[in-house]
């Protein structure tokens, strides 16, 4: 059976998700096990033991991910408060740990407990997909982030995420939405363009669409896609 390119583009992306997701649910139960295992408090030295996963997941998306790890709930840790065990690649592709200010009597304390990206999974118990938002604590790019929640029993551990820059992810939808018969733009939950085929939406823009002027159901790729994610198609003359 032949798919046209616009579908293969979108399953592609979609099977690109499902897979981050799955190894993002893998360091979830890593973050877990290494939790209940412990013999006493838990510390920056046992959440360090997850770093070899980290750097494999990291590896593992390279086309798309620039930086993974699990971030730690607020007072969890015996040594920290708050923290991050993630790595980055930054401009010269060799991963090195995200420094941040976690002082919260700093001017520049990142106080990440109340971002989407980590408050969202926590509160719901699942994957959640943040963005595009500008990422100040790392690349001060347009970024998106993928996250899983981490519990033991009723008690929130943390989060295992990865980061995507927006640039890096329009590529790989661009020509899907470019191969649509008509303009469309892709939204995000609050009704922000991801991506669209026309200048007349702008990556950031905010639309409104009525539920009848969302896409019917005409790709099973981008439905899946959607349904991982939250997005929608739509027109982009619709009005912001």
């Amino acid at each position: 059976m032949t798919t046209s390119p616009s579908e293969r583009a979108w399953a592609s992306l979609a099977d690109d998700i499902e897979r981050i997701f799955q190894s993002l649910r893998g360091t979830a139960a890593a973050f877990m096990a290494s939790y209940a295992a412990r013999p006493g408090p838990y510390t920056l030295a046992d959440l360090a033991s997850l770093r070899p996963r980290i750097r494999e997941t990291l590896d593992a998306f390279g086309d798309l991910a620039i930086g993974t790890g699990v971030v730690a709930a607020p007072g969890l840790l015996r040594d920290a408060p708050y923290w991050l065990e993630w790595w980055w690649r930054p401009g010269d592709g060799t991963p090195e740990p995200l420094r941040v200010n976690l002082d919260p009597d700093g001017p520049d304390f990142f106080d990440y407990f109340n971002d989407e990206w980590f408050e969202v999974p926590i509160r719901s118990g699942d994957p959640h997909v943040a963005g595009p938002y500008v990422d100040y604590a790392c690349t001060n790019e347009y970024t998106f982030t993928l996250s899983v929640p981490v519990h033991h029993d009723t008690r929130p551990l943390g989060v295992a995420a990865l980061d995507v820059p927006c640039d890096r992810l329009e590529r790989r939808i661009m020509p899907a939405l470019c191969a649509e018969p008509s303009p469309r733009a892709l939204l995000n939950p609050d009704g922000r363009v991801i991506a669209a085929s026309t200048a007349a939406a702008a990556p950031g823009d905010r639309l409104t669409a009525r539920r009848d002027e969302i896409d019917p159901v005409r790709s099973g790729a981008l439905t899946r896609l959607c349904a991982l994610t939250g997005w929608a198609v739509t027109s982009p003359q619709c009005r912001p």
